[in-house]
């Protein structure tokens, strides 16, 4: 069994076919540049494995006609013939002139697949149908309404921290009747930031033991503090109703968030650790730190984002960590 593996792909080589045609083209086109056309010159066609097999019958339906002198038989066969034909220029035109205009990708957590959003548009009124997204197997699928627009998913692994660029990748379509595939490559220059997986099991977080006093604003969690006379601004829904019946004038509430320790994730405490493990500490530091809603700072090497809470907190934090050494 091991030795027909071995020989398999020596007697069909398809990927290495594949790859080599994909170095090809992208050392002829270069780069792909946002927002790019797929113009009629980038679009290939071949027949499909099914289109292969319905060309085949149709051969064998032609022998078996002319050997019985069947006219119906070949009459049939010329129809399919002339069908299958046509479906080229219908399966090439699903494809071309598409416009890509955009490729985005939210960051993630290393071990986690990376979705790179691929925002398409068709600028014609007729529609566009199954149009595929393949990296290198077939990801996500769309119609596409006539001058509209919609976005495709390519999912990538990570396996490291920092920026990973998106591989190649190609748009492709069967439509209307698989016989055929039409596919365009991109080479595009979108990249995902990749954060450091956490520590599985970080040490307590370093708090101060000094009191971070909240603000008057909203937000969840908010405590009453005490009630103060009213403000042309201040929101309806915290004017006290029956506090301001019985003191006859108009009173609100006032708010302010409870006093939580402070915690300042640094790099010099976590000596005798190497640099990934002491990132990964510092990664689940940050998140547990968001998660009790703890204002936390992080001082890297070189690198002091300053007290703080919130997403962008989190996602500046993060980012250094993603970042760091690199």
């Amino acid at each position: 069994m091991r030795r027909l593996s071995s020989i398999g792909p020596r007697l069909f080589p398809i990927e290495r076919l594949s790859n080599y045609v994909m170095q090809r083209v992208r050392a002829r086109r270069g780069l792909t540049r946002l927002p790019y056309v797929l113009e009629y010159r980038n679009v290939f066609i071949l027949p499909t494995a099914f289109g292969v097999g319905f060309g085949l019958m149709l051969v064998f339906m032609a022998l078996g006609g002319l050997n019985f002198n069947n006219n119906m038989a070949l009459l049939l066969v010329f129809l399919l013939a002339t069908i299958a034909q046509l479906t080229t220029l219908l399966t090439y035109r699903n494809l071309a002139a598409l416009q890509v205009e955009e490729i985005h990708a939210e960051p993630v957590f290393c071990g986690e697949p990376a979705a790179f959003h691929v925002y398409l548009r068709n600028p014609e009124e007729r529609a566009r149908f199954a149009i595929q997204a393949a990296n290198p197997r077939v990801a996500d699928c769309r119609d596409l309404e006539g001058l509209a627009g919609d976005a495709l998913t390519v999912h990538q692994a990570t396996a490291h921290r920092g920026w990973q660029p998106l591989a190649p990748f190609r748009l492709e379509t069967r439509f209307p009747l698989g016989l055929f595939r039409a596919w365009a490559w991109l080479f595009p220059t979108a990249r995902c930031l990749v954060y450091p997986a956490p520590d599985p099991n970080p040490p307590p977080l370093p708090t101060t033991g000094e009191g971070h006093g909240g603000q008057t604003r909203r937000q969840e969690g908010e405590q009453i503090f005490g009630l103060r006379a009213y403000r042309l601004g201040d929101p309806l829904r915290r004017v006290a109703w029956r506090a301001s019946a019985r003191h006859e004038q108009l009173l609100t509430r006032e708010m302010e968030h409870p006093h939580r320790d402070a915690c300042e994730l640094s790099w010099g405490r976590l000596e005798g650790r190497s640099v990934e493990q002491r990132i990964a500490v510092l990664a689940a530091w940050v998140l547990r730190a968001e998660q009790r809603r703890l204002a936390y700072s992080l001082d890297l090497p070189g690198v002091h984002v300053p007290l703080g809470t919130g997403d962008n907190q989190r996602a500046r934090c993060l980012r250094h960590l993603a970042l760091y050494g690199l």
